[in-house]
């Protein structure tokens, strides 16, 4: 480490009655000056950001577009409330609830306050910093006379402001402000991520429950006419009229039934609870939440899917993760910088006395002006070193960047996929739902006639209470399809329009 210390217009350790010693006033311009220069002639190390520019798809493959043209502007404000499509209010205050109270929004929140922060502190070190000082001392110098020592003491009493400013020469300091300005853009993106992701994790916890609410329902509905059919077979044994495999196989069955209630039960109340903690709240919050049963809102809905280059820039993941390129690249700046000397300047205004009784008077004023050059000349590996780890991130940092757009654009293709085809099976297990109604209504009136067997019945019972657990498994996988849709997109993270700013447009 090469250290240069110089330039003092004033040496303090020469006291007199009034004030110490200074040097010509003029010499303090003189450094002033060329210090200025070198400020205004500071230049910043390292590259200049500049976003990757990559080429996108112009449309979807998997997408397709509904038949009304007209919906696409007509829907526009409430595809940022896209849970809004399932009209259903307790959906829509579980969301108000869940953008309140989780926790890990507000730990995304504290998490962009502390981001914030650090930009303070990188803008901060661009301007000198001031402090008030004041201080008295007494001291002893002693002086030999042969043998002998003689302590001469005296007073030093000093009040004032120091002053000190590290010239931004080679635009460290300015790279640190532009990472940390984009970190803090980055903490933000992360944040609309996270509520993007808590979002569509809440309403798809909802739908999971109101599915197993109708699976419990239905379950409940096969028990009852499995225990119906067991007491039938059971009394039809005793008389006689049947063999006790009959009656076994009534006994088995209802059991299975039973067995089946109690796990759908048992995963109702397990969701329950996962919503609640998704929702910051206490065990039975959802429960008594949802004590309506209701099914899920199964209208059409109209996707309003924008061009790939808008949803990667809706995307907060994606922006997030260019933020942070822009944040590694910055820091490349930032370790050449530490390369080159730094360069500061320091200085004192105020008053300087060896007696209490003058230190206000005029006499008294006092300043000192000095400079401070340091190199780190022996630490050159060290430093390089850093710089080479600084590219190196930078690079993971653009390979995770062109990865976060490869992945955006291979989620809404997937999600889509898995829409579409979601849909295509909701259609098909409601026509089956509506087949078996129509079997076990012939099968009741056969058996009404005499013309079939009580078991027939049964039977259609059971196929058409399958296809129902069926069909609402299918309706949940259609309404979370439809969620992931909005989730790929990065629907929910921005406050909508209102409708009239919309209809001006």
């Amino acid at each position: 480490m090469v250290e240069v210390k110089n330039c003092e217009s004033g040496d303090p350790s020469r006291v007199n009655n009034k004030r110490f010693a200074t040097r010509d006033s003029r010499l303090a311009i003189r450094l002033a000056t060329v210090f200025s220069c070198l400020v205004l002639a500071s230049c910043e190390v390292g590259p200049d950001y500049q976003k990757p520019n990559m080429s996108l798809p112009i449309g979807w493959k998997e997408f397709k577009k509904p038949d009304e043209s007209g919906k696409e502007a007509a829907n526009e404000a409430i595809q940022a409330e896209w849970w809004k499509h399932f009209n259903d209010p307790v959906l829509d205050g579980i969301i108000t609830h869940a953008l309140a109270q989780n926790f890990d929004l507000k730990i995304a929140e504290a998490r962009i306050a502390e981001a914030r922060a650090a930009v303070t502190s990188s803008r901060a070190d661009l301007v000198p910093i001031v402090s008030a000082a004041g201080s008295g001392t007494r001291e002893a110098n002693e002086v030999a006379f042969g043998a002998e020592t003689f302590p001469k003491p005296f007073n030093i009493f000093q009040a004032g402001f120091d002053a000190s400013w590290e010239l931004d020469l080679f635009g460290g300091h300015k790279r640190a402000l532009e990472s940390s300005s984009a970190l803090f853009s980055a903490a933000k993106a992360t944040r609309d991520d996270i509520k993007v992701s808590l979002l569509a994790e809440a309403a798809r916890d909802y739908m999971n429950v109101r599915k197993l609410q109708t699976q419990v329902t239905i379950s409940e509905n096969l028990v009852a006419s499995e225990e119906s059919n067991q007491k039938i077979q059971q009394e039809l044994f005793n008389a006689g009229s049947v063999p006790e495999t009959n009656a076994i196989i009534a006994r088995t069955t209802l059991l299975q039934a039973k067995s089946q209630l109690l796990n759908y039960q048992n995963i109702l109340v397990a969701s329950e609870y996962a919503l609640d903690l998704l929702l910051g709240e206490k065990p039975g919050y959802v429960k008594a939440l949802v004590a309506d049963v209701k099914p899920i809102d199964v209208a059409d809905k109209n996707i309003v899917l924008q061009a790939p280059a808008e949803v990667i820039a809706n995307r907060p993941d994606v922006r997030a993760a260019e933020r942070r390129l822009a944040s590694s690249t910055a820091e490349i700046g930032v370790a050449k910088a530490k390369l080159f000397p730094d360069v500061s300047l320091s200085g004192f205004f105020g008053l300087f006395s060896p007696n209490s009784d003058t230190l206000l008077q005029a006499g008294s004023k006092s300043w000192n002006v000095g400079g401070n050059i340091t190199w780190p000349i022996l630490n050159y590996g060290k430093l390089s070193a850093g710089v080479v780890a600084e590219k190196a991130q930078h690079e993971e940092a653009l390979a995770t960047y062109k990865k976060s757009i490869i992945a955006a654009l291979v989620d809404v293709e997937s999600s889509v996929s898995s829409y579409n085809k979601q849909e295509e099976n909701r259609a098909l297990m409601d026509k089956t739902v509506a087949e078996n109604k129509h079997s076990v209504d012939i099968a009741d009136m056969r058996y009404k006639d005499g013309d079939t067997s009580l078991i027939e019945v049964i039977s259609a019972k059971r196929t058409l209470y399958a296809a129902q657990i069926q069909s609402a498994e299918a309706t949940a996988g259609s309404a979370q399809g439809f969620i992931s849709v909005y989730k790929s997109l990065g629907g929910g993270w921005k406050t909508p329009k209102k409708p009239e700013q919309t209809a001006k447009k």
